[in-house]
């Protein structure tokens, strides 16, 4: 083997066996409730539970939390702990998970018996924290770019906020009813949580999803800016050369380059629907619905500019291009349900441009202002889903990931911008 295919070859071992190394040293989940576990190999549960309980937190208004955990015993257990309140006490000590939300911040631990029910109640302090207006945040579940996951154990969980306030956001696989955000079945509590409560109604919405950006857009901004500049370059490269390169302006014209992005759209909306039924057995997956759906927009787009194009101009050419990207995160939306993947229409968007970036260009200027926002795709698909961390590394590495979406763009770009070159040239 030649010497510089070897050390292609052992970086790429390195590389593998660094990301198996920091899989398998991930920490195991953080459990939600301290004492509901009844697993074994968690080391951790109350004595003769039958089941993992619930968790009900309970947010003053200061901003402090009580956390209030039941969990069902068997009978025997219920008799002993009712005898003997030390055993109850010694069986609440020994539950506790190693890994679990609350630890080094509980205090006042207080454990009864209610009938055949063991409740373990404990104050939790700064869950919550004032954001704008009277919007408040509960910002305690969110753990930024650590790579720690949280395991739900109880079969509920549910946050509570004051009474007399609303929830104002929309807390991924969560229930919201008016003051509390439930999770139940196979929700999955996420690493980055947040929840805010104020007054409700559009002016307490409107409080709430800018606290929620006032506390998440420095890291969002920083990471979209360190992950996705090099990406943003090489964009912009394609952006450039898309517009001053002659292949296959002659042999396509306007009628061919339709049919041509039309068929390219419709078979890759079909082709993705089909894996996305066949991924899962609940529904359609939303990772092939996103991808589907810029199927349809790149067919839309295709057709829609060559009958519109030349009475649209560039700024026409330029809406044209952001509605559908609009149309697809709406099908997406309609087939999937929310929320809809930033980073696919980020870039989505990047190759709907190329089309009035090559009629720009073929008019003789330069299209730095529809190359420039181009360029921005990946920067704003990394921030949209900050804090990044790909095993336990930041943004950089993970804008390592997003490098075949640049090719994406330069290869369904292309003929966008052959579409909107015939376009600007009059030829059909």
């Amino acid at each position: 083997m030649r010497p510089s295919r070897l050390a292609i070859v052992a970086l790429l071992c390195l590389v593998g066996l660094t990301g198996i190394a920091a899989v398998a040293g991930a920490p195991p989940p953080t459990q939600l409730c301290g004492v509901c576990s009844i697993e074994a190999t968690d080391r951790a549960g109350i004595d003769g539970a039958t089941g993992s309980g619930t968790l009900d937190i309970y947010v003053d208004e200061r901003g402090d939390s009580l956390w209030r955990a039941r969990v069902p015993v068997d009978s025997s257990a219920a008799k002993r702990y009712r005898a003997n309140e030390s055993a109850l006490e010694a069986a609440v000590d020994d539950a506790w998970a190693p890994y679990h939300a609350a630890e080094g911040d509980v205090s006042a631990v207080e454990s009864t018996l209610e009938e055949e029910t063991v409740v373990v109640e404990y104050a939790v302090d700064d869950v919550a924290r004032p954001g704008i207006g009277d919007a408040w945040i509960v910002d305690y579940f969110a753990v930024g770019t650590s790579n720690a996951r949280y395991g739900r154990t109880a079969e509920r969980v549910t946050i509570h906020a004051p009474e007399g306030t609303g929830i104002t956001n929309r807390v991924p696989d969560a229930a919201v009813d008016g003051n509390t955000a439930t999770w139940t079945d196979d929700a999955e509590f996420g690493g980055q949580t947040y929840v805010t409560y104020g007054s409700g109604g559009v002016l307490g919405t409107a409080a709430g999803y800018a606290t929620i950006g006032l506390e998440t857009g420095p890291t969002a901004l920083e990471h979209g800016v360190r992950g996705g500049v090099a990406l943003s370059l090489l964009v912009g490269f394609v952006g450039v050369t898309i517009g001053r390169t002659d292949l296959g302006i002659a042999a396509f014209d306007a009628a061919m380059l339709e049919r041509l992005i039309a068929a390219v759209g419709a078979v890759g909306a079909a082709g993705f629907l089909v894996v996305g039924v066949a991924a899962t057995d609940a529904g359609l997956a939303p990772g092939a619905v996103a991808l589907a759906s810029l199927g349809v927009g790149y067919a839309l787009l295709g057709s829609g500019a060559r009958r519109l194009g030349r009475r649209l101009e560039t700024r026409g050419l330029v809406g044209l291009s952001l509605l559908a990207t609009v149309v697809a995160g709406g099908v997406a939306l309609l087939l999937a349900g929310p929320p809809v993947y930033a980073v696919p229409f980020c870039f989505g968007a990047a190759t709907a441009l190329c089309l009035p970036i090559g009629y720009t260009a073929e008019r003789g200027r330069f299209p730095v202002a529809l190359v420039a926002v181009a360029a921005l795709a990946p920067i704003a698909a990394i921030a949209s889903v900050a804090p990044v961390s790909v095993f336990g590394y930041g943004p950089a590495l993970y804008g390592l990931f997003l490098l075949p979406w640049v090719a994406a763009v330069a290869v369904f770009g292309y003929p966008l911008a052959l579409l909107g070159r015939r376009l600007a040239l009059g030829v059909d």
